[in-house]
């Protein structure tokens, strides 16, 4: 700045302040000395940024044409739709801000809220601002007199992502609280629900809580399913399966991912993902053949939409692949070529494990001080970004390196460090099981006042009914008898319907009863204790594990009249693993569901066939002392009928029935009876012992060679 032109309000300034207070004039000379040399420090820094602002985006042609600020709030409506859902997200900002000036001038409210909304999108998908976003919606919001309407409800759902993505869970669960009460209003099949439903599940995997988010996916592959929507199927299923593989489930992963890839043929980039996640989900478990082959179809499907960052993922999995099989001389060149294009195209993520990949790599070829570089950028680039899970991998991997490095100072070091991490990761995901088991018990509470609310309007409607036939009644008096007859036979068939009720009611109890019985409980921790007294952890871990699993499972599905066969099937191997570990392995066991029924989202009575199968093991295989023992369960759609075999090789009911006479005399079992009785209400009443068999089975030398029982139910 020139010296003269810039001296002389200095001047000016001086001499003013001799003829001020003495006490205020080193304040007034700071202050205006401010005000006289900011904006020659600000005038380049704010040319700069004009200099540097994109030129605004011109608006189509056809918007000259428009004579009423009506048409042209209505065309700016429709062009910025138009741009987003092509994902041109360049303009929207500048025709949004447009579109709110004018209904601003001409006070349109809902119109106001429109706009709102429209620059909150471009602050979150263009702008990368999730702070501004979150305040355009909000600011959107009272301007929606709607709730049930689009804009407001999508408004909500962004805000509530905007704040999970920005770690800030309380603020992001008042918002998600909100939606989750407008979207439990509406149909199972509602499109807006079936969305919603996957944006909460989000959420709720988000902060770590899977049993909810499980649930929210449920509920939107169930309505895409009934909406016969394939590509909106092939989505929720592929979501569930990511998020099984997240809470360390690769089987379930692989179920819903697999199935997901039947509907997602003609959506390439969702089909690549997919494809990729199971080979990733097969590498795993280490069963490389089988995710060779879906890395093969995502490649193919990648390189036909040129799709570079899905390619560079594509090479992650192929290195632990490669490394998988030990194919050393394969790997290394190939995961060093592929960081450069990670670099490029790739996201962070892939760029951990590929460094991880090849910090394995080295180790295993002596390389230590390579792998420790390769170690190092991975600790540094995960610790960048947040990733928890990668930042333990890689402290573990530098623990165990300097081990073999002989430096036992920093292995140690890395050990606390990783041991603190982990204890904070497990304290974490404590919280959110937590949390989990409070929206599972709020749920219930909502379903037990919702429940309670049908029978008060059950109650009030049966009233009003009451009231209509006594007026009915006086004003038609000749119709009385025929009024008495037809209340007589309501209320015979009430008493009827609500003695049914109760036998059910009190035949669930029995079950549950049944299914929690103390002596296997009692069992199951004996073995828990024996393993821990012999130091076998792992085992009592695994046992635990699957002990709290089935008590778990069995308690969910009290709730419910039926369940899924694959998740009763599943319960059913909880069982009998637990009993396989608790007779030291002494049957094996193998199990055999009819695709069909898998395929067709068919259901069934929680653990109907679980006393057969105890009763086999107990009575059957517990008491020989014959070797190759083995029990096998099948279930088959014969018809519109479910058809169950267990069968067992064990002594035989002859034998059961002397052993038990001669050491449990006084014992009586009522399981069976009980499931009779269940099969028999299911049945919609048919005969419930008619519809199971019991077989004895020989064998060559017309010996007691085993059981072998039939049961079937109708198929729902």
């Amino acid at each position: 700045m020139d010296q003269a032109a810039g001296s002389w309000p200095v001047k000016l300034f001086s001499m003013f302040i001799q003829l001020i207070n003495p006490d205020i004039k080193q304040r007034l000379r700071s202050l205006v000395t401010a005000c006289l040399v900011l904006p020659m420090i600000l005038s380049p820094a704010l040319a700069q940024d004009k200099k540097s602002s994109p030129a605004p985006v011109p608006l189509p042609p056809a918007y000259a044409t428009l004579t009423t600020d009506t048409a042209r709030m209505r065309f700016l409506v429709k062009v910025i739709n138009d741009s987003l859902n092509e994902d041109q997200l360049t303009p929207v900002y500048d025709w949004s801000r447009k579109g709110l000036a004018i209904a601003e001038s001409n006070t349109v409210d809902s119109l106001k809220g429109i706009f709102n909304f429209f620059i909150g999108k471009a602050y979150t998908y263009k702008l990368l601002r999730p702070d501004s976003a979150i305040v355009y919606y909000k600011k959107a919001l009272p301007h929606l007199p709607n709730k049930m309407g689009g804009y407001y409800l999508f408004s909500m759902r962004e805000i509530m992502e905007r704040y999970s993505e920005m770690g800030n869970k309380d603020s992001s669960f008042v918002y998600l609280n909100s939606l989750t009460a407008v979207i439990d209003t509406l149909p199972e099949t509602s499109a807006r629900r079936v969305s919603l439903s996957q944006n909460i599940a989000t959420v709720y995997q988000w902060f770590g809580m899977f049993k909810t988010a499980i649930r929210y996916y449920q509920t939107s592959v169930n309505g895409e399913r009934k909406n016969g929507h394939l590509p909106g199927l092939g989505m929720a299923l592929a979501n569930l399966g990511e998020l099984y593989s997240e809470s360390q489930d690769d089987q379930k992963a692989l179920l819903y991912s697999k199935e997901a890839l039947n509907y997602l043929s003609d959506a390439n980039m969702p089909y690549a993902n997919t494809a990729s996640n199971i080979a990733g989900y097969y590498c795993n478990l280490g069963q490389y053949d089988s995710a060779l082959v879906y890395l093969d179809r995502s490649r193919r499907v990648a390189e036909k939409i040129g799709d570079e960052a899905q390619l560079a993922t594509l090479r992650v999995v192929l290195g632990e692949i490669y490394l998988g099989q030990k194919k050393f001389e394969l790997a290394g060149p190939f995961l060093e070529n592929n960081l450069a294009s990670l670099k490029k195209y790739g996201n962070p993520s892939d760029l951990i494990k590929t460094h991880l990949s090849l910090s394995s790599l080295d180790t295993s070829l002596h390389r230590y001080a390579a792998a420790n570089d390769h170690l190092q950028s991975a600790l540094k680039m995960a610790r960048e970004n947040k990733q928890q899970i990668l930042v333990a991998v890689a402290l573990q991997n530098l623990t165990f390196l300097h081990e073999k490095m002989k430096d036992y100072k920093k292995a140690f070091e890395f050990q606390q460090e990783y041991l603190n991490l982990k204890d904070s990761m497990t304290s974490e995901n404590t919280k959110a099981s937590l949390a989990d088991f409070q929206v599972s018990y709020q749920t219930l509470q909502k379903e037990e006042t919702i429940r309670l609310l049908q029978q008060d309007n059950a109650i009030k409607n049966l009233q009003l009914q009451n009231s209509r036939r006594s007026l009915i009644f006086y004003l038609l008096s000749f119709l009385m008898a025929l009024i008495i007859l037809a209340i007589i036979f309501y209320q015979r068939n009430l008493r009827n319907k609500i003695r049914a009720q109760k036998t059910k009611a009190e035949l669930e109890t029995k079950v549950l009863r049944l299914q929690m019985n103390p002596h296997f409980i009692f069992n199951s921790l004996n073995s828990i204790e024996n393993f821990i007294m012999h130091n076998e952890k792992r085992l009592a871990s695994d046992y635990l594990n699957k002990f709290a699993r089935l008590i778990r499972m069995i308690l969910d599905s009290s709730r419910t009249e039926v369940v899924p066969i694959a998740k009763d099937m599943e319960a059913l191997q909880l069982y009998v693993d637990l009993e396989q570990l608790r007779f030291n392995h002494k049957f094996s066991y193998k199990a055999y569901v009819d695709p069909a029924l898998l395929g067709g989202d068919y259901r069934a009575p929680s653990l109907l066939i679980q006393p057969y199968v105890e009763n086999a093991i107990m009575h059957g295989l517990a008491h020989s002392d014959e070797e190759d023992l083995h029990l096998t369960v099948t279930a088959t759609l014969v018809g519109d009928k479910i058809k169950y075999v267990v069968q067992d090789n064990g002594v035989g009911r002859e034998k059961s029935k002397e052993y038990n006479t001669r050491n449990k005399p006084y014992h009586e079992s009522v399981g069976l009876k009980i499931t009779e009785d269940r099969i028999h209400i299911f049945n919609k009443g048919g005969d419930g012992a008619g519809a199971i068999k019991i077989i004895d089975l020989y064998n060559e030398e017309k010996t007691p060679g085993g059981t072998k029982v039939e049961i079937i139910i109708n198929a729902v």
